[in-house]
């Protein structure tokens, strides 16, 4: 009786284009294309690369790491001659500094939102905001030929964002299913990675030149890196330096 339920299950779920959600199908797929990291630690953790086709996070505080590790994602896209689209939901990404760190900027698509401080911001307002932002993302997965998709809500406070329907969620990892291309939010805790995705979670600690408190300066980050996803038993740590 078990087995005819699940049978059933399944089925239902194949006629919904959901069957990537079932435990077989993860066992009996090829080996996913991917996009790297820029970093061999990451990559290695993550099975190869961020997953093409799939919806991954890259998570944590400000000043974690977090945008150090998207902008070595990017150029290392950029690199290989992708083009890579950004939502930028708080117009805070800095493209001369992404510039320095080797980012081609002629091969990124910016998408700005509106110059906020979302902290200062009213609910109307930042709703706003993330509804656009999410939009825009939504219109970059389904408009295909990038290599790498980016929703930038990482200056949104996490508790603004938790009333976005896992829906929403839902229909965009369903819309870059199948795609070449990598769907990547960076946020300040988990939103809503798709079945295949991961969670790359990050902290950081300073590391900082000088004796004295007048003139010690920031030299670098030493990051800790947590990788979780569904297709994996176990999580992974390791450590970055950036």
């Amino acid at each position: 009786m078990g087995s005819a339920v699940v049978r059933q299950l399944e089925s239902l779920l194949r006629t919904r284009h959901l069957d990537s959600t079932l435990a077989k199908a993860w066992l009996d797929a090829p080996s996913p294309a991917v996009a790297t990291t820029g970093q061999i630690s990451l990559d290695r953790a993550l099975g190869g690369g961020w997953r093409r086709g799939e919806i991954s996070e890259l998570v944590g505080a400000r000043s974690s790491g977090r945008t150090s590790l998207l902008v070595t994602t990017l150029s290392a896209a950029t690199d290989r001659g992708d083009i890579v689209g950004l939502v930028d939901a708080c117009d805070c990404f800095d493209p001369a500094g992404a510039a320095a760190c080797g980012l081609d900027l002629s091969r990124v698509l910016w998408i700005r939102g509106p110059s906020v401080t979302a902290e200062f911001c009213g609910r109307p307002l930042i709703e706003t905001v993330v509804r656009r932002a999410i939009r825009a993302f939504d219109l970059l997965l389904r408009a295909g030929g990038f290599g790498i998709a980016v929703l930038d809500v990482a200056d949104v406070p996490a508790r603004w964002l938790r009333s976005v329907p896992m829906t929403t969620w839902l229909r965009m990892a369903h819309a870059n299913e199948g795609r070449d291309t990598v769907g990547l939010m960076l946020g300040e805790a988990p939103m809503g990675r798709s079945a295949r995705g991961a969670t790359v979670r990050v902290q950081a600690t300073s590391r900082w030149t000088g004796s004295d408190i007048r003139q010690r300066c920031l030299s670098g980050l030493d990051v800790r890196v947590n990788v979780a996803s569904a297709t994996r038993l176990a999580d992974h740590e390791l450590q970055l330096t950036l």
